[in-house]
């Protein structure tokens, strides 16, 4: 997949694509069902399929103090939308003047103009242009006037409600990791470098990998079961984030304890996969009672995936 930054398009001289537009946080079912027709279209009629996203994300420019956190990072969300089957991935760099378009000038200057739209995919709710003025009824129109064609997606749902972006964000700060992969289509994931902590788990018999996380940590604090590729190769283990009250430390941190790990990982990038919550943070009386919760952690762990086996998908 090329990905390209508006207004340098690399689209030949005689290219008509089908095109999709939206933010794509977390690359979730919803966004996947309309990336699925999209590729389905473009291949049925012989052209590109490009997907058209926004950085930063609108809301972190137009009201910075409700700007969401992010459940991928952008390189992340290139990688698994290139993975999805796009040949193109348009980023448009989000700021005020860009606001501010009028829904004429967003669809004549971009899409008839720029990109040579011949079929639209969009979910119901998509919203374009100055204030969110322009709308799937509005493109309809434009579409007949300048020849192309607008396919309205049905909403992804889970439990009976819609799937969002924003409810994922919600759900994995409950702590609830198995839902929030229900609606992603696959487990949620955090990624960073491997650096060295203060050692107290080593000492206990936990040893543990800390993570410098590459963009935001979503979950709420507590144990979580989980898997790390790391150097090629996948280890079973579990996973603690958020703060160390045990020790009286606040600062939140990430901290895998790798199952079977038999080498020297610092300074390697690990994918962290979170796909149970075990329990919630606790502050223990002594280092042995923390001690021995971990033992109980850990069989609660191996018995998951005992029962499960591992479970990355991409």
């Amino acid at each position: 997949m090329r990905v390209s930054r508006y207004p340098d398009v690399g689209l030949p001289e005689d290219a008509r694509p089908a095109v999709t537009l939206g933010n794509f946080d977390g690359v979730h079912r919803g966004h996947r069902r309309a990336i699925d027709l999209l590729v389905e279209r473009a291949r049925a009629l012989g052209t590109q399929a490009i997907a058209v996203t926004f950085e930063p994300h609108p809301i972190s420019v137009l009201r910075p103090a409700e700007a969401p956190k992010r459940i991928l990072t952008p390189k992340v969300k290139e990688e698994i939308l290139g993975a999805a089957g796009l040949d193109e991935l348009v980023i448009i760099a989000f700021t005020l003047e860009f606001s501010r378009i009028e829904p004429r000038e967003f669809v004549e200057g971009i899409l008839v103009g720029r990109l040579r739209v011949r079929e639209l995919v969009l979910g119901a709710n998509f919203r374009f242009g100055r204030r969110r003025s322009g709308d799937l009824d509005s493109l309809r129109a434009y579409g007949n006037k300048h020849g192309f064609v607008v396919h309205e997606v049905d909403a992804s749902m889970h439990r009976g409600e819609m799937i969002s972006s924003s409810r994922i964000r919600v759900t994995l700060a409950g702590g609830q990791v198995d839902e929030a992969a229900a609606m992603l289509g696959r487990p949620y994931f955090l990624e960073g470098q491997v650096v060295e902590g203060a050692g107290r788990g080593r000492l206990m018999g936990f040893p543990t990998a800390n993570l410098d996380v590459e963009g935001d940590v979503l979950v709420g604090d507590g144990v979580y079961v989980t898997d790390s590729l790391v150097n090629g190769r996948v280890y079973q283990g579990m996973t603690h984030v958020g703060r160390r009250p045990t020790f009286g430390i606040e600062e939140r941190s990430v901290e895998t304890h790798l199952f079977e790990l038999d080498r020297n990982i610092y300074g390697s990038t690990l994918r962290l996969f979170f796909h149970e919550r075990i329990r919630g943070t606790v502050r223990f009386t002594s280092a042995s009672e923390l001690e021995s919760q971990l033992h109980r952690d850990r069989e609660h762990a191996r018995r998951f995936f005992h029962a499960h086996g591992r479970n990355l998908v991409l």
